[in-house]
C-alpha cells in the first residue's frame, strides 16, 4: 500500500472476509458549507461608515452551516464579494473578486459592497495538511431602515422675527419641526435634521425658472456650468420643503417632503383722509423749513387712522420723489441734501411716501399719495421813516442797531412785536461805491453790506458818513412770517467824533517814535497828520511834517506827484527828499486841483487847512522856515500837534511834547590824519586832511554837522592867524581845537598843537 498512489481501496484482514473502502491521501480535505437564502445587514461605525470586519463576522456566523476542518473563524478564511468596476464593465469583462471595501484590479477601480444581491465567495486557504477549499452563494446584503418619521398634513407656520424685523430663521426651523412632526422612531430633535425648501432662483429680483433645494434663509448655489445662481429667502406662501436626516448606526439616512403654508405677520393698514392734500411748510426761526414739523402736518394731512394699532408721526417715515423727471420712485427722506441731480424738498407738488417697517408682531406698510407743500406763513412788510440821522460808528452792529431802532417805521410795518426781534432778524445794505488799493474810489457802485464786504468780486467799505445815503432794510422771517421784500429809503449818517491824544515822552534822536505815541478813541484806522515845532541843541528853529502812510503807497504817489510837479515844478517825492517852505506848502494846499484829486483818494481836504491854521499860529514862523518830512532827526524840545483825518470823523486834534535827547556817553572825536611829531612842511600842509570824523560806539555814519573847528596861531613873520573852516598851510606855530555844538551826539573836546616849515 506505500507504494500506492492516492486514492480508495478495498482492504479486509487476512482470515476475515469483511472488506472496507481505504482512501490514502498526502493531506485531508477541507470543506466550507454554506446556508441558502440568508440576509446580511450592513453594520455601521459611529462616523456613518460601513465596518466591515463586521460585516465579516457577520457573513461567515449567518451564511456558513459548517466547515471542515471544523471550528473555522473569520480570520481563517477570505470573504469576498463579485464587483463590478465603476466604469468599463461589459460582460464579464470588469467583474473580478474583490474585498468587501472594493479596490483596484489592474487599471479598473471596484466599489465597496452595497445594500443588494450579492455573490459571495468565502475561500479557506488550507494548511500543510490540509487541502484549501471555497464555497460561493447568493446573499442579500440588507441596509437599516429608514427612521420612521410621522407627518401632521396641512400644517401652518408664521413667520418669527427678530427685534430687528428681520426672520429669525433659528426659531422658524424649530416651529416648523415642532408643528409638522407628529412622532419619529428614532426619537429626533430639530437638532438633528436639516430642513430645506424647494427653491427658485431670481436675477435682478424677479423668478428665473431654475430649482434647487436650499436652506431657509436662501443662498448661492452654482448649476452645471458653474455659475452661481442666487436663491431667496423662504418667504410667505405654500412652500414645498423636505427635512433630511444623516441616519445612524442603527437607523440609514432618511429624507421626507412635505407642502407647509408659511404665513407672514398681519400687515398694518392705513385709512387715509380724502383728498386732495395740502400742507403748510412748517419753519424753525432761523428760516430754515423744520423737516420733522413738516412731516408730522403731512401725516396727520393724510392718514386718518391706522390699524390694528395707532401709530403716531414719530414711528412713521414720510419721504419724497426726489426724481425731477417723476419716472423712477426715488424717494428720499425730507431734509436729504446729498442731491447729486435729484430735487430738494420745499414746496410745490410732491409725491409722498409714508411707510412703516413693522415690528415682530405686525408686518410692515406703505403709501404713496400726492400732496402740495404751500408756505402759509404770514405775509411781512418793513416801512421805513424819513429824514432819519445816526452817527457813525466803526462797530458796523451799532450803525445797524441804530438803523434797527430808528429807521424802522414800526407802527406802519407788518412784523412780529418789536420786543421779540434782534438786529439779526434783518439784512441791513447801503448803496456805496467800491475801492481800490489806497482807498481809491473805484466809480463803481452798488447794493452792500453795512459792514462793507466783497460783492460781485469788488470790495466795498463800511457804510461811511454822508447825507442822504441808500439804505435798504429787508426782514429775514421766522417761523411764523415770510421774508419781507427790500425796502428802500435814505439816511444821513453824520460824522462821529474822535478824540486824540499825545502822550508826551522823551527819546534820543537816533530812536524811532513809540508806537503808542498818538492814540485815538475810538481805536479807528486815521490818516494821521503830526507837526513837530520847536528849539533843537543847534538853538535852531525846527519844523517837521509828519504825513500818513499812505502818502508813501506807490499808487497815490503816482496820481499826485505829476499834479505837485506842475504848480511847484518839483514833484512831491522830491519834497519829501528835499523839504519844503512854509508859504510853499500854504500855496500847494490852496490849488483847487490838488484839492479836487485828494478828494478823490478819500482824503478830508478840510485837513490840510486846520494844519495851516496850526502852523500860522505856532511862534516864530514865517514863509521862510523850511519844513523837513517826517519825525524830528535833531535832538531839541519840540511841541507836538496831531490832526487825525477820516471822512468818516470830525477833524480830530492832540498836542503834547517830545523831547529828543542827545547822547552823552559813546560818542568820540577823532583825528582823521596824525600830524608825526607835530611838525609838516608847508608842501605837505596843502595835502593833509586837518578833519575830525565823530562816531558813536564806533559808528562813523553818524551826522558830522554838529562839528565845529577853531584853529589859531602865529606864522614865521608874527602875523596872527584865526579861523573857524580853513586849516594854516604858511610855516608857523599853530593850535585847533575842535568842539560838539548842537546835534545829536555830545563828545569832550579834542586839541592839539602843530608846527608848519618850509
Amino acid at each position: 500500500m506505500a507504494d500506492n498512489s492516492d486514492g480508495n481501496y478495498q482492504v479486509r484482514l487476512e482470515g476475515i472476509d469483511t472488506e472496507v473502502t481505504l482512501t490514502k491521501a498526502a493531506k485531508l480535505s477541507s470543506s466550507i458549507t454554506l446556508q441558502e437564502g440568508c440576509t446580511v445587514k450592513l453594520p455601521y461605525n459611529e462616523d456613518m461608515s460601513v465596518n466591515y470586519d463586521e460585516l465579516r463576522r457577520l457573513i461567515f456566523e449567518n451564511v456558513v452551516e459548517s466547515t471542515t476542518p471544523e471550528g473555522l473563524t473569520p480570520d481563517d478564511v477570505t470573504i469576498e464579494y463579485y464587483a463590478t468596476a465603476t466604469s468599463g464593465a461589459v460582460g464579464d469583462l470588469g467583474k473580478a473578486w474583490m474585498p468587501l471595501e472594493g479596490g483596484k484590479n489592474g487599471l479598473l477601480t471596484y466599489p465597496a459592497i452595497s445594500a443588494g444581491e450579492q455573490k459571495i465567495r468565502i475561500s479557506y486557504a488550507g494548511t500543510d495538511t490540509i487541502y484549501g477549499t471555497s464555497a460561493e452563494m447568493d446573499v442579500t446584503i440588507a441596509e437599516r431602515p429608514e427612521a420612521e418619521i410621522e407627518l401632521n398634513q396641512g400644517c401652518t407656520v408664521k413667520l418669527p422675527y427678530t427685534e430687528e424685523i428681520t426672520v429669525d430663521y433659528s426659531a422658524l426651523r424649530e416651529l416648523i419641526f415642532n408643528t409638522v412632526v407628529k412622532s419619529s422612531e428614532p426619537a429626533l430633535t430639530v437638532d438633528d435634521v436639516t430642513i430645506e425648501y424647494y427653491a427658485e432662483n431670481i436675477i435682478l429680483g424677479k423668478p428665473a425658472g431654475t430649482h434647487e433645494w436650499v436652506p431657509l434663509e436662501g443662498g448661492s448655489i452654482k448649476n452645471d456650468l458653474g455659475i452661481a445662481l442666487e436663491y431667496p429667502a423662504i418667504s410667505a406662501g405654500e412652500q414645498k420643503l423636505r427635512l433630511v436626516w444623516g441616519g445612524s448606526q442603527e437607523y440609514a439616512p432618511t429624507t421626507v417632503e412635505f407642502t407647509l403654508t408659511v404665513a407672514d405677520r398681519e400687515q398694518l393698514q392705513f385709512n387715509l383722509n380724502e383728498g386732495p392734500y395740502e400742507v403748510g411748510m412748517a419753519f424753525a426761526d432761523d428760516q430754515s423749513y423744520d423737516y420733522k414739523a413738516t412731516a408730522e402736518a403731512i401725516y396727520n394731512a393724510v392718514v386718518a387712522s391706522t390699524s390694528p394699532i395707532a401709530l403716531s408721526a414719530d414711528e412713521v417715515t414720510v419721504e419724497y420723489n426726489a426724481d425731477p423727471t417723476g419716472i423712477t420712485n426715488t424717494f428720499k427722506p425730507l431734509d436729504y441734501t446729498d442731491l447729486g441731480g435729484l430735487v430738494k424738498f420745499g414746496t410745490g407738488e410732491w409725491e409722498i411716501r409714508i411707510s412703516w417697517n413693522g415690528n415682530r408682531e405686525l408686518r410692515g406698510n406703505s403709501v404713496i399719495v400726492n400732496v402740495t407743500t404751500t408756505d402759509s406763513r404770514l405775509e411781512s412788510a418793513v416801512a421805513l421813516k424819513e429824514g432819519v440821522s445816526i452817527t457813525y460808528n466803526m462797530d458796523a452792529s451799532v450803525m445797524k442797531a441804530d438803523l434797527f431802532n430808528n429807521a424802522i417805521d414800526w407802527e406802519n410795518s407788518t412784523l412780529p412785536a418789536k420786543e421779540t426781534l434782534h438786529v439779526d432778524d434783518f439784512t441791513f445794505a447801503y448803496y456805496g461805491e467800491n475801492v481800490l488799493g489806497g482807498n481809491i474810489n473805484g466809480g463803481i457802485k452798488n447794493w452792500a453790506p453795512i459792514e462793507g464786504g466783497t460783492v460781485t468780486l469788488l470790495t466795498y467799505p463800511q457804510m461811511g458818513a454822508g447825507e442822504n445815503q441808500q439804505i435798504r432794510i429787508s426782514y429775514n422771517g421766522n417761523a411764523d412770517y415770510r421774508p419781507s421784500a427790500n425796502s428802500e429809503g435814505t439816511v444821513t449818517v453824520e460824522k462821529a467824533k474822535v478824540s486824540v491824544t499825545v502822550h508826551s515822552t522823551n527819546i534820543y534822536a537816533d530812536e524811532a517814535v513809540p508806537a503808542d505815541f498818538i492814540t485815538t478813541d475810538p481805536a479807528d484806522t486815521f490818516d494821521q497828520y503830526v507837526i513837530y515845532a520847536g528849539v533843537t541843541s543847534n538853538v535852531t528853529t525846527g519844523l517837521y511834517l509828519d504825513l500818513p502812510e499812505r502818502f508813501t503807497d506807490n499808487a497815490v504817489m503816482k496820481l499826485l506827484d505829476p499834479i505837485v510837479e506842475k504848480i511847484t515844478g518839483k514833484t512831491l517825492t522830491q519834497m519829501f527828499n528835499d523839504g519844503i517852505t512854509v508859504g510853499e506848502l500854504r500855496e500847494l494846499f490852496s490849488t483847487q486841483e490838488l484839492l479836487d484829486l485828494l478828494d478823490k483818494l478819500n482824503i478830508d481836504t478840510g485837513t490840510f487847512g486846520k494844519i495851516l491854521e496850526i502852523i500860522n499860529k505856532l511862534p516864530s514862523i514865517v514863509d521862510s522856515l523850511r519844513i523837513s518830512f517826517g519825525t524830528p532827526n535833531r535832538a531839541g524840545l519840540y511841541t507836538v500837534v496831531a490832526v487825525t483825518d477820516n471822512p468818516n470823523y470830525k477833524t480830530g486834534v492832540g498836542m503834547g511834547f517830545l523831547l529828543t535827547k542827545m547822547r552823552l556817553s559813546g560818542a568820540k572825536l577823532t583825528w582823521n590824519q596824525e600830524i608825526s611829531g607835530g611838525k609838516l612842511t608847508a608842501e605837505q600842509a596843502k595835502d593833509f586832511d586837518f578833519g575830525v570824523t565823530l562816531s558813536y560806539n564806533g559808528d562813523v555814519t553818524v551826522d558830522q554837522s554838529s562839528v565845529h573847528y577853531l584853529y589859531t596861531g602865529f606864522t614865521n613873520k608874527w602875523k596872527l592867524y584865526s579861523s573857524t573852516t580853513t586849516p594854516p598851510t604858511e610855516p608857523g606855530s599853530y593850535i585847533v581845537t575842535v568842539v560838539v555844538l548842537g546835534g545829536n551826539y555830545l563828545a569832550a573836546p579834542i586839541t592839539r598843537t602843530f608846527t608848519i616849515t618850509k
